[in-house]
């Protein structure tokens, strides 16, 4: 873990977009321990915070329609819905958001330099 500036109006919104990532899934799925370290001190572990970054991923995997079918017409195989396209910018925020805030993520919980947040 490494040092963090204090979060106040010049936080980015990625950066708070994560601090509320982390609340929430500490909320559902922390420990009484680490839910409380992180209300005290701001900061949670390096595994926790590829938990939150994994969590938002999944959440964009959940809103993932099946492929369609290889007789479905291109109307049917370019609709993305406005639930999944949220998700999605999210989880690039959160991703971003925990960088910034300085944890160590798995690249492979990284957004890649072509996808845009928004």
């Amino acid at each position: 873990m490494t040092p963090e500036p204090e979060h106040g109006p010049a936080e980015s919104a990625d950066a708070r977009e994560a601090r509320q990532a982390i609340e929430d899934h500490l909320g559902h799925t922390g420990t009484q321990e680490e839910l409380s370290r992180w209300r005290n001190s701001g900061r949670i572990d390096d595994r926790v915070a590829e938990a939150v970054a994994g969590a938002a991923w999944d959440a964009v995997q959940d809103a993932t329609p099946p492929p369609p079918s290889p007789q479905a017409g291109p109307a049917e195989k370019t609709e993305q819905s406005p639930e999944r396209a949220e998700r999605h910018r999210r989880a690039v925020a959160v991703a971003r958001g925990l960088r910034e805030l300085g944890y160590h993520l798995d690249e492979t919980l990284l957004p890649g330099p072509d996808m845009a947040a928004g």
